[in-house]
C-alpha cells in the first residue's frame, strides 16, 4: 500500500527555517570572531597578526553576508519590516569603531568616526549597521593609509547622513553609473560591487518619512582622494 499523507500537516515555513539558521550561523560566526581577536593578542609577529586581521574581514563579509540572505528574502515577501526606533549617533559611531577597528589596526590603515553633531535619528538601527559596516570593511579593505567616516544631523534638510571617506584608487565608473538604476533592475555582480550596493539601496530606500525616502550615493570626490559613499535617511 502507498504511504499515507497527513494532509493536516502545515508546510514548513522557509522564511522561518532561514531565520532560525542564519541566527544560528551569526553565533558561531560571533564566537569565531572572537576567538580570532583573542590568538592575535597572543600572537607577537606581525605577519601573523596580519594575516589574522584578513581572516577576520572574510568572516565580518560572510556575517554581512547572511544578514543581507535574509533581509533581501523577507523583502521579497514582506517588503523588509522594519524596526524604528531612537538611535543615538555616539552609538553607531562607538558600534562602527568596535567592528572595524581590529582590522584596521593590523593593516595599519587609520580609522576615524567622527561626529559632526550629537543628537539622535530615527531608523532600524540593525540594518543600517549591517549596512555601514559593510560598507567600512570594504573601504579599509581598498584604502591605502585613511578611512573616515563622519555622521550627523541636518537640520536644515531635516535628515540623518553618513559619508565615508578614504583614500584608495576611488569607485569604478561602472558603479558609479548604476547609481541611477532603481534596485529592481541592478545586475547582480561579484567583487566590490553586487550584492552590498543593492542591499545598501532597499534598505535606505526602505525609510520614508514625509514623502520623503532614503538614498545612497557613491562619487570619487573624497577629501582624502579617493571613494566617498553617502547615505542620507529622512
Amino acid at each position: 500500500m502507498p504511504a499515507s499523507t497527513n494532509n493536516n500537516e502545515s508546510p514548513i515555513d522557509f522564511a522561518t527555517v532561514l531565520a532560525a539558521s542564519v541566527h544560528d550561523m551569526k553565533n558561531g560566526l560571533f564566537l569565531l570572531l572572537q576567538s580570532i581577536e583573542q590568538v592575535a593578542a597572543e600572537v607577537e609577529s606581525a605577519q601573523p597578526r596580519s594575516r589574522l586581521a584578513d581572516i577576520h574581514y572574510e568572516t565580518q563579509r560572510l556575517n554581512t553576508g547572511l544578514m543581507q540572505l535574509l533581509s533581501l528574502y523577507r523583502q521579497s515577501h514582506d517588503h523588509l519590516p522594519l524596526n524604528m526606533q531612537e538611535v543615538f549617533l555616539d552609538d553607531i559611531a562607538d558600534e562602527l569603531v568596535a567592528n572595524n577597528q581590529f582590522y584596521a589596526r593590523h593593516h595599519h590603515v587609520e580609522l576615524r568616526v567622527d561626529l559632526v553633531n550629537e543628537g539622535s535619528w530615527y531608523f532600524d538601527q540593525h540594518l543600517v549597521l549591517v549596512l555601514l559596516n559593510d560598507v567600512v570593511i570594504n573601504a579599509l579593505r581598498y584604502a591605502k593609509q585613511q578611512v573616515q567616516v563622519k555622521l550627523g544631523v541636518d537640520t536644515v534638510l531635516n535628515r540623518f547622513y553618513v559619508e565615508v571617506h578614504d583614500d584608495g584608487e576611488g569607485y569604478p565608473q561602472s558603479m558609479i553609473d548604476s547609481m541611477g538604476i532603481e534596485p529592481g533592475n541592478m545586475v547582480l555582480s561579484a567583487g566590490r560591487t553586487g550584492l552590498g550596493l543593492y542591499f545598501s539601496h532597499l534598505i535606505a530606500q526602505a525609510h520614508q518619512q514625509n514623502n520623503k525616502q532614503g538614498s545612497i550615493w557613491l562619487s570619487n570626490d573624497s577629501p582624502l582622494g579617493g571613494s566617498k559613499f553617502t547615505l542620507q535617511l529622512p
